[in-house]
Parts: structure tokens; sequence; C-alpha cells
């Protein structure tokens, strides 16, 4: 409505002219209709000449007042309580001064002048004030409504009487942001067909995707006891099965809903809300006694991984956390969050890269002496290590060797590597560079350190998870790129992962290998397709689905063994260890000098031979055309060449 006024009425000296007016207007109404009611709407001559001689001054006066007050100054659709505290006092002293100055001239003309008429003058001139004020602020507030009708989500509730009561009282505050509720779903049957603040129950969570479609709901707001993953993951499934195209969102929490405070308790439903996993059972005074006491140093401690090893780490009781990180700004990130949420705990920030002995052993000595060393330090970008083959191995291999000797020599107590899934049967430069660290930490003979290392899969939400990559797809309408339909991958999420990382460095023995229990494979394709529903889209229709094939290094499954590895259950849920290493047992240790003289002389081909040589069973693409095409099933063959090419 006031987006279409010509722009020349916006002008300052326009609008000003306007608001005068107004204020003229109203004295000279509220005036004639207070001898109107004075007289009952009969005016005689004499009562004529009184109302015409001093209207010239009740304008004067009151106008004056006006001008005196700023009346004309402030914004009429955001009129407020505070300005109404200037309007009474306004009024009340011009009508005073009408008074005063009528009486003084009434001597000298000898008029007469109905008393009344000023106690009506004052009732009428407040009511043409506010009511124009209030009007103006009506009309724009019922724009505003109008269009935020237009473009305001349609939002169903599904949740337990009581919670949906508090979301609609904190809903009044912060309507934009839940949007307008046109239904409450729950099991409650009994309370079927009646109402909570005018919003009817109206079935059940089992018909929510019928309701979705029906009502053309683009929200679905879900409370508890509905935001448990399997509950959640049947709603999501009954609503894109109906085809409704819905947005999910969560309330974790209601302490913000009884301030009102509504907007910062509501966040988009994200994928690992589904994930429908039995939470681990551990007893954590194991966890508990093995780092209580001790001084911790994380590498990494500004990734996805370090920095929730650093939070959990900190909560049981560690004499000093070190955090070793090569990126300054991540290192900025967690020292500061960590700093505000355990202010006693003493926490030394380093920045320092892993192939450094003098920054390791500076960053051990600084603390005075390390007891845990937690190493998740590393290259991690599949595709980006296809290209840079030394710098890969120069960081996950030789960065972890200088660190366990280093870590030997200043007397640290346990070291416990992140490994990953793709370190098994690797198809990848970085799974096989995870592969040889492995053994080149737990081969070295060292009879003082425990060493450890952790195998586990994808962890939902790291820097390197395809579900940032997909959000960011979705969010520019798409296509979200897949790699091929049978994609599979292994998912949880980075506490869960974490936990069980520490408590596997806990229970662990000397040189084990421990692989975490991550669960059923999820389809990378079905990831894509959830993701796409939970945005509020249809996939295929509203955001396309391309598969653009594997990249070099990457494969269809992920596996945490091979068949040749037996793992035995250990009596913690969700741990096992790995009970016989083939490699280590079948071929020659791996020459660390070896490594180190490939990586200085750049030497790539000569680093993927020699990979090839220490894993059996290696899945890694051929040379480039200029080395020749090595037979991976002939390891002695490979050897030779890397000791020619060497």
């Amino acid at each position: 409505m006031f987006e279409t006024l010509p722009p020349w009425l916006n002008r300052l000296e326009v609008r000003r002219a306007v608001v005068f007016s107004w204020h003229i207007l109203g004295v000279v109404l509220s005036y004639l209709f207070a001898f109107l009611l004075r007289f009952e709407f009969v005016l005689e001559p004499a009562n004529w000449q009184s109302f015409r001689e001093y209207l010239p001054v009740a304008v004067m006066i009151y106008f004056g007042v006006f001008v005196a007050f700023r009346l004309y100054s402030g914004v009429w659709t955001y009129f407020s309580f505070h300005e109404s505290l200037k309007v009474f006092p306004a009024l009340f002293i011009g009508t005073g001064l009408f008074i005063a100055v009528s009486s003084v001239l009434r001597m000298f003309s000898g008029t007469s002048f109905p008393r009344s008429v000023y106690a009506l003058t004052l009732l009428l001139l407040l009511s043409w004030e506010f009511g124009g004020r209030f009007l103006i602020r009506w009309l724009r507030q019922s724009s505003d409504q109008r269009d935020r009708e237009e473009q305001e989500h349609r939002c169903l509730l599904v949740g337990d009487t009581s919670d949906v009561s508090q979301v609609l009282r904190g809903a009044r505050t912060s309507m934009q942001e839940v949007g307008k509720i046109v239904g409450i779903l729950n099991d409650d049957l009994g309370r079927r067909g009646l109402s909570i603040d005018g919003v009817n129950i109206i079935g059940s969570p089992e018909e929510a995707g019928k309701l979705a479609k029906s009502l053309d709901v683009t929200k679905m707001l879900i409370l508890p006891p509905y935001n448990a993953p399997r509950a959640m993951s049947q709603i999501v499934d009954r609503v894109a099965e109906s085809g409704a195209a819905c947005a999910m969102q969560v309330i974790p929490s209601f302490q913000d809903l009884a301030s009102g405070r509504v907007n910062i308790s509501i966040r988009d439903v994200e994928i690992e809300d589904l994930l429908d996993r039995e939470p681990a059972a551990f007893d954590r005074t194991i966890l508990d006694s093995f780092i209580r006491d001790k001084a911790v140093l994380i590498t990494g401690a500004g990734g996805s991984i370090g920095s929730e090893i650093c939070r959990q780490v900190c909560t049981h009781g560690p004499t000093c956390v070190v955090l070793f990180e090569q990126s300054e700004f991540a290192l900025f990130e967690i020292e500061r969050e960590l700093r505000k949420q355990h202010k006693e705990l003493p926490i030394i920030a380093y920045a320092g890269d892993i192939r450094r002995e003098c920054d390791v052993r500076h960053a051990i000595q600084k603390a005075g002496g390390i007891g845990i060393i937690y190493h998740a330090a590393a290259y991690k970008h599949v595709h980006l290590m296809e290209k840079n083959v030394p710098s890969c191995f120069d960081n996950n291999v030789l960065g972890s060797v200088t660190l366990a000797e280093v870590a030997e020599a200043e007397g640290v107590q346990d070291l416990i590597m992140i490994s990953s899934d793709k370190a098994v049967r690797p198809t990848s430069v970085m799974g096989a560079s995870k592969r040889i660290a492995e053994r080149c930490v737990l081969e070295a003979s060292t009879p003082k350190m425990t060493r450890k290392a952790v195998r586990f899969g994808n962890v939902l939400g790291s820097s390197g998870s395809v579900v940032p990559l997909f959000k960011e797809q979705i969010r520019n309408g798409g296509p979200v790129t897949v790699t091929t339909a049978d994609t599979r991958r292994y998912f949880m999420t980075i506490p869960e992962a974490v936990e069980l990382v520490l408590m596997a460095s806990a229970v662990g023995r000397d040189r084990d290998v421990m692989v975490l229990e991550m669960g059923d494979p999820v389809k990378i394709v079905d990831l894509a397709r959830r993701l796409i529903r939970l945005s509020g889209f249809v996939p295929e229709e509203d955001i396309p689905i391309t598969f653009i094939g594997l990249r070099p290094g990457e494969k269809e499954y992920e596996e945490l063994l091979t068949e040749d590895e037996n793992v035995v259950k250990t009596a913690h849920d969700k741990i096992w260890v790995l009970a016989k290493d083939e490699d280590a047992e079948t071929l020659p240790r791996i020459k660390v000098e070896e490594v180190e003289r490939l990586v200085r002389s750049k030497n790539r081909d000569g680093l993927l031979m020699m990979t090839m040589a220490s894993i059996k069973e290696h899945r890694l693409q051929q040379l480039s055309s200029s080395s020749g095409t090595l037979n991976p099933s002939n390891p002695s063959n490979v050897s030779t060449s890397v000791n020619q090419q060497a």
C-alpha cells in the first residue's frame, strides 16, 4: 500500500506540510464539534459569534504547542507508548493556555464563552491525535501482514499437547520465524478435533504426508517426543512418499520457548538427526581414569575431528591440553572456544607442523611433558591427494613418524593415531598413505611408549564430508552431484566418532589397530535425496541429481576390514581389535628412509610403486603413462622397479 505512493510524497517538506495540515484540521474540527455537542447541534447567532472570535486563538495556541513539543517529528507507522507521553502534556498545556488567553480576551470584549467547550475540545483533540496515529499504524501493519501471509510458511506442528502449547505461546512474538500454523499432529486421539490457542489438532504423525500435501504445507516443526531419530525418519519418509515439498525443523529445547525466544530454539532438521543408531553404553570411569591428571596433546586440533577430541578431552580432567595446529585461524577458533568453556584448565595453543621435530619437541616441553597424544593431523581430501602424492606422504607418513619418534624421546606414555577406513584395500593415495603411516608407527621398536591406531569411516558435518557440499548445491538450486547410484559410505556423527575413539584409546593395548563399529553403510544417492527433502524440495523435480562417476582414488564401497584381517570384539560396545595383520607377517617392514628419499625427490611414481609393494590387497590406479604400467598382482616386480628408480 505505502510502497505504491508517488516518490514526491516521501519528501520531507511534503510530509511535514501534510502533518501540519492534519494538526490544524484537527484543532478546527475538534473546536467545532465541541460547540455542536455543547449546544446539541443547534447554534444561535451569539454562539456562532463566539465560535468565530476564538477559533484563530485556539488554532494558534494549539499549533504553537504542537511545534514546541515536536509532535510533527514522529513516524506514525511506528507510533508507541513512549511517543504518547508527549501528546498528553502538549494538549493539556495547550488547553490551559487557551483558557487563560480566552479569559483575558473576554474581559475586554465582554462576550460570553461556554466553559464546557474547553473540556470537549481537549477530549476530541486527544481522540483526533491518537486516532490518526493508530489509523496510520493499523493500515501499515495490515499491509505488512498481507505481504507476510503471501510469503510466510504454512506450518504443521508435530508434538505433545503441552509442548505444542509452549510453541504457540512463543510463536506470538516470532510469527515470522514459525510461519502460519495450520494444524497440530500428535497421537492424543482423545483430543482430536480440539484446538490449542486457536489451532486445531487435525491428525496423527502417521498422516503427516497426506495432510502436508492437502494443506499445502511448506514447513513442519517437529517437537518432543517425535524428534527421536526413528520417529523423525518415519515422518520424513511419509512426507516424501506424499510428494509434498516440506522443509523440516526441530526444537531441541524448551527453555528458550518459555522466555518467548522461539527463534533461538528452532533449527533445521539435519541428516545427523535421522541416524537411527543406538547410543553406545560405556563405563566412562575407564576413560576418566585414562585421561585424568595427564597432560594431553592433540595434533590437528582445529580440524573437524581434532577440535571435537579437544572438547571431549577437556571434560575428563586433564592437567593441561596442548592444541597443536598448522592453521592459524583454526587454532585461534578452538583456543577461544575452549578457554571460554574451561576457564580453570591450562590450555596451550601451539602453531606448528608435525613434520618439524623442533615444533613437536617444543610443544611437548612447553607443557612440561605430555602423557597422551591424539594424532588427528592429516591430509584427508581424496581427490586433492591424487594430485599431490609427495605432499600426501610427507604429511601423513613422515609427519606421523616424526611425531612418534619425538614423542618416544620425550617420554610420552601413549600415542593414538587416528586412521581411516580408506586404509583398508586402498584405492586412493590418501588411503594408502594412512595405511603406510599405520605400519610405520606401529612397526617401530619402542619399548617405552604405547602406540595404537583407530580406524573409522566418514563423519557427518566434517570439512571433508559430502553433506556440506550437498547443502551448498541445494542452496544454489542444484544439481546435486553424486558419484554413482551404488556408492555407499559408513557414517557417524562427529561427537559419536570421537567418543568411540577416546574409549578405544583407553581400552586398547600396545600396537592394537582398533576398528569402530560403524553400523550399516548408507547409499550416497539416498543421503542426497533426504537432504533435498529436508530442505523443502522434491528430488528430481525441484532439485535434480546428477551422477558424475567415480573420481580418481574413489571407490563405491568403503571397508573397515579385509578378508585377511581377523577382529576380536572387545568388552566395550562398538569397538573391535584386529587380531592379525597379514601385511605385518608376510611383507618386509616399511623403510622410512626410502619413503623420505622419494618424498624429497618428488618421485610420485616411486611412492606409488613402493605402496603397491607394501600393501598386497591395494586397489590403486595404474601409474602415469610415462612410467609404464605395473602389474599390481606381482609385488616383487614392483619392489624391483622401486629399487631401480631410487
